[in-house]
């Protein structure tokens, strides 16, 4: 039975906001912040230039939403992972997976390199990114770090490392895939465990 027309209508208009932020993420990639349009946009997800203002003010505001709605879930996924009971390793452990399988092995991948392309032309989408997401991943990291030495699981020198280190790899997961992966293609649970192994190792007592 084919669906009501109303109920079809209310169905797309849902669907609507999340159609938008999925066209924003393959236009920013392939055109950059400046040479991406709302018009753009809007044509991309099969509506009006007037229609996406009801929903984005700015393409400033677009291109914020967008990152809430590709990374965010998954940084309340690491930090709910972050308040669980057990031994900092393995904590530690599944959220470097999350962020892995997530945040590198995804679409989202694209965003960083948006940022590192952008961010000196447009230095208030560097502090969104860097507030919205680097600052909030490395409190959650932190955070398990400073349990592992006080669990005796970790060295206490640890608590002198800065967090670039410990995150960067992940970065450089995502712009390998991105711009090498057809020219030597990047095995991402190898790489994963490389780098989760090494950090363990350097970690521990």
């Amino acid at each position: 039975m084919p669906e009501p027309e109303i109920a079809l209508k209310t169905r797309r208009k849902e669907e609507r906001p999340h159609e938008i932020l999925e066209s924003a993420l393959k236009l920013f990639s392939e055109k950059g912040f400046a040479g991406t349009r709302l018009e753009d946009v809007a044509r991309h997800a099969g509506i009006s230039k007037g229609t996406i203002y009801l929903y984005f003010k700015s393409k400033e505001e677009l291109f914020h939403e967008m990152i809430r709605h590709w990374i965010l879930p998954q940084l309340e996924e690491i930090e709910a992972i972050g308040q669980a009971q057990g031994p900092a390793e393995e904590i530690l452990r599944k959220q470097l997976e999350v962020i892995y399988d997530n945040l590198v092995a995804t679409e989202a991948r694209h965003i960083p390199r948006l940022i590192i392309g952008e961010g000196s032309r447009f230095p208030e989408l560097a502090e969104f990114y860097h507030r919205e997401v680097i600052s909030r991943c490395h409190r959650s990291l932190r955070s398990i770090l400073e349990r592992g030495v006080a669990r005796g699981e970790f060295r206490p020198s640890v608590l002198e490392w800065k967090l670039q280190p410990v995150f960067s790899p992940a970065l450089i997961a995502a712009l390998w895939k991105l711009i090498f992966d057809s020219i030597e293609p990047l095995q991402i649970d190898v790489y994963r465990k490389t780098h989760i192994d090494l950090l363990l190792h350097g970690l521990k007592k």
